[in-house]
């Protein structure tokens, strides 16, 4: 990056600059000064060294010394120099309409003062106070300019870096909270199973040695699905593109497999499936599966009796899914829907669009899903 020159390092050369211009012409045509003289050609030097601190009050001191010279003294091509720095300092702090109607106010003060001294409109000193003022107002107005562009570029830059830094963050909790939900829809059903069926092999290992094999049979066989469901998900989130995962999702067509598991752990399943369920939508297809699986596991974790009811229906764009199991009278309303299943099950229903209900109807626990169809792939001729 490019070193700026220190400020007091440029009102120095201003000053050296309006000094040699200012004294060096005049020297050279005139026999000496006058006090007067002295004051009005030096002080243009002095005032550039607080011109950043006072631009106003620099460039008024500027035009009023430029009209006494152009009154008592002789002009040179350099006496409208002070004035013409003056300007540029103003025309890097404000904006362009200011400058102009600056600059036309000071060219109708010292136009006439010079046009006064040479008895001639055109005459050539008059050109160059227009050209001098006039470039050093365009010149300061390009410097400004080229500073709020660059002020733009930057407050863009932060504001881009920024962007990224909450869309990381957004990414990194989006990403948790499907992992965490996965991780519940992977595991929670097969956890259930092993939980209920070590108890019933607890109670029944000493009067029915086989009822408790018969029980640890399942809990092993479990145990084995849960750990190959967790390799699963494990290499699913190590993919480096979930498309280049080789881990099948699951979805509705599979929900027969999913129903004999429950029956082969004890909860008797009824189902219903009304229409073709092989060509869902991935996500709908996916948050039907986990709905499914996720009631059933509540039916036989906290219903009254190991039975349950599963209704697919699809309709016209939509998908319906009713789930229904006994619970006892006295069971609490919220008992089966107050752990994170029913919350990760209505997260995925509300992310495709869909709306659920769940909750006690008499004894009998309801999970009422309405997933409407995104996309809806078009049958093939018969």
């Amino acid at each position: 990056m490019r070193a700026r020159i220190p400020g007091w390092a440029r009102d120095l050369i201003a000053a050296a600059v309006v000094l040699v211009t200012s004294f060096g012409p005049l020297m050279r045509f005139t026999d000496g000064l006058s006090p007067v003289g002295w004051i009005v050609v030096g002080l243009p030097v002095a005032l550039m060294f607080v011109r950043r601190r006072y631009p106003w009050a620099v460039l008024v001191a500027c035009v009023a010394c430029f009209v006494v010279v152009s009154l008592t003294l002789m002009l040179t091509p350099f006496s409208a120099l002070p004035t013409g720095l003056a300007v540029f300092t103003i025309a890097t702090r404000t904006n362009r309409r200011t400058i102009v109607i600056t600059v036309l106010c000071v060219l109708a003060v010292m136009i006439p003062a010079s046009v006064f001294h040479e008895w001639a409109s055109l005459h050539p000193l008059t050109m160059l106070v227009l050209v001098m003022v006039g470039f050093f107002a365009a010149a300061g107005d390009a410097i400004r300019s080229r500073r709020a562009y660059i002020d733009e570029i930057t407050q863009r830059a932060v504001q881009a870096e920024q962007t990224r830094e909450a869309e990381a963050s957004r990414r990194v909790a989006e990403d948790r909270l499907r992992i965490a939900r996965d991780l519940h829809d992977t595991v929670a059903h097969q956890i259930s199973v092993i939980n209920l069926h070590a108890a019933v092999a607890s109670r029944a290992i000493d009067d029915d040695p086989d009822a408790a094999k018969s029980a640890l049979t399942t809990v092993s066989t479990a145990s084995r699905r849960v750990l190959s469901e967790i390799g699963d998900l494990l290499s699913t989130l190590r993919a480096p593109d979930e498309s280049q995962s080789l881990v099948p999702t699951p979805g509705l067509g599979m929900v027969g497999a999913l129903i004999d598991e429950f029956e082969a752990s004890g909860l008797h399943v009824t189902a219903r499936i009304e229409g073709e369920l092989t060509d869902l939508p991935a996500a709908v297809d996916l948050a039907g599966y986990r709905l499914v699986q996720e009631a059933l596991t509540n039916a036989h974790k906290h219903g009254s009796v190991p039975r349950a009811h599963v209704w697919i229906e699809r309709e016209e764009g939509a998908l319906r899914l009713v789930i229904t199991n006994p619970t006892s009278s006295n069971a609490s309303a919220g008992e089966a829907s107050a752990g994170h299943g029913l919350l990760g099950i209505r997260e995925r229903v509300t992310g495709v669009g869909g709306s659920l209900s769940t909750g006690r109807d008499g004894g009998t626990f309801r999970v009422d899903a309405f997933i409407p169809l995104a996309v809806e792939v078009p049958q093939a001729p018969a």
